[in-house]
């Protein structure tokens, strides 16, 4: 098993510290009191795990190890084996891995851990415990198959239930990380690490909601595709090529009402936690996967979060303004001319409060309505604490940026003017909020570059 250790650089030296997951408390108040400081973290081995097998819990040993083990009723893994994979497919069950490792040593399996119904039964009561992942495409999975046939207004009426995993390792996905599939419903993560995936730390798919995502790390994932090399990519019958600008730690597409509270971010490709609508991609290139997708990301909370040195810390809306011309998107576009596509995006009515953003380069970003950024902190290398406007949206559609709050944040930020707005804006409270021990001011800037297309720094013919 693996503990997080902190060490935290400071003018004259540096303390370091080993801290178990359930400790993640304590690296917070280690914030406060190296306010100026900024934690670097490395695993180091442990063998500390949470509870144990219940008297009636079954062994599956060694020799079901190279197969995957089917959970059907209490299970416990043998820590001495290496699985290929486990799946959950009944209710009120435990898996408790006993610090075992379950690794795609040849990256040919898809979930390391997949929970798993039909779409048209329940699921509930399911506990994963004390489980290092690696290697997968998603090393958890949870999901409804069949879920993309479900009519509207029915997809809940065999919700999943009180599905919980903590004090877990998610490694190394060549995917995703932790992947909460669509319509899938009441999953917690708690005292989870979540490091390395190739794309999205963890992923909210499109019409899940009342999820909680808490006491976590989730750090340096979405690198996939962003090394020095070009990425290939062909639409239309030709060739592009283009270098991506990887993805997020935890990405809400569509998903709502959920909770994401309590974490370390840090240190992911794109940013942190952005909140959008997927516009319902390749659905002309792919058209037998495609599905519908109903639902925006509204509701959810994101409060109490520790993120650092990220280039964006949550972006509510963070495709509005985003050329989607090669995502092959079934929304209709507002804009659509020559290799430009834009759709409205949605995510309105969410909260981020009680937040610190550390060497955060843009803190929060607002481009949608309703949205609540409320007593967070903005400190060290970054530039701006909260942004709102959208620009396509505002010049074609002329629906400025509307009635968000911005009340009682501080930034202790080198730029003066850390709150403000481009674009457009309406209706927008904003009070209590302070610039280096000032009352802060809300201004109109410069806007932030926009790439030219989604998930592309550069793009070419060659």
């Amino acid at each position: 098993m693996l503990t997080l250790a902190a060490t935290i650089p400071c003018v004259g030296g540096a303390v370091s510290t080993g801290l178990r997951p359930r400790c993640l408390a304590l690296v917070l108040v280690s914030l406060v009191v190296f306010a100026a400081c900024v934690p670097v973290y490395r695993p180091l081995p442990d063998t500390d795990l949470v509870d144990a097998p219940s008297f009636h819990s079954r062994l599956a040993g060694c020799g079901e190890a190279a197969a995957t083990v089917v959970v059907t009723a209490d299970t416990h893994l043998d820590p001495s084996c290496e699985y290929v994979g486990v799946v959950i497919t009944a209710s009120n069950v435990t898996l408790d891995c006993r610090g075992a490792r379950i690794v795609d040593a040849d990256g040919s399996h898809t979930f390391g851990i997949e929970i798993r119904t039909a779409a048209d039964q329940g699921l509930t009561g399911v506990r994963v415990r004390n489980c290092f992942v690696s290697g997968f495409l998603n090393d958890l999975r949870v999901q409804r198959t069949g879920f993309k046939t479900l009519a509207a207004g029915a997809e809940y009426d065999h919700p999943t239930m009180d599905i919980r995993i903590e004090n877990s390792w998610f490694h190394d996905a060549r995917g995703s990380g932790v992947f909460v599939d669509g319509y899938v419903t009441g999953v917690t993560l708690h005292r989870v690490e979540v490091r390395g995936a190739g794309s999205v730390g963890v992923y909210l798919e499109a019409g899940s909601k009342d999820n909680v995502i808490e006491a976590s790390y989730v750090h340096d994932n979405g690198y996939r595709d962003t090394g020095p090399a070009w990425v290939p990519i062909t639409f239309g019958g030709v060739q592009f090529r283009y270098v991506s600008t990887g993805r997020e730690g935890i990405a809400v597409d569509g998903s709502r009402n959920n909770v994401i509270r309590d974490h370390w971010i840090v240190r992911n490709s794109a940013g942190g936690v952005f909140l959008y609508k997927n516009c319902g991609e390749n659905a002309t290139s792919e058209p037998a996967p495609w599905w519908q997708r109903r639902y925006g990301a509204e509701g959810n909370v994101i409060a109490g979060n520790v993120m650092t040195d990220e280039p964006t810390g949550v972006w509510l809306g963070s495709r509005m303004s985003e050329n989607q011309y090669f995502m092959d998107c079934s929304d209709p576009a507002y804009v659509s001319s020559g290799v430009t596509r834009i759709y409205r995006d949605s995510a309105p009515d969410n909260t981020v409060q009680h937040n610190r953003f550390v060497n955060v380069e843009h803190g929060v970003r607002v481009e949608d309505d309703k949205n609540v950024v409320t007593a967070n902190s903005f400190t060290g290398a970054g530039t701006d604490a909260v942004v709102i406007g959208a620009n396509a949206r505002t010049d074609v559609l002329h629906e400025p940026t509307r009635a968000t709050r911005v009340t009682g944040n501080v930034s202790t930020l080198a730029n003066p003017s850390a709150f403000w707005w481009a674009y457009g804006e309406a209706d927008t409270v904003f009070t209590g909020n302070e610039t280096n021990r000032q009352p802060a001011v809300f201004t109109q800037s410069t806007p932030i570059p926009i790439d030219a297309f989604l998930f592309a720094k550069k793009i070419w013919v060659p």
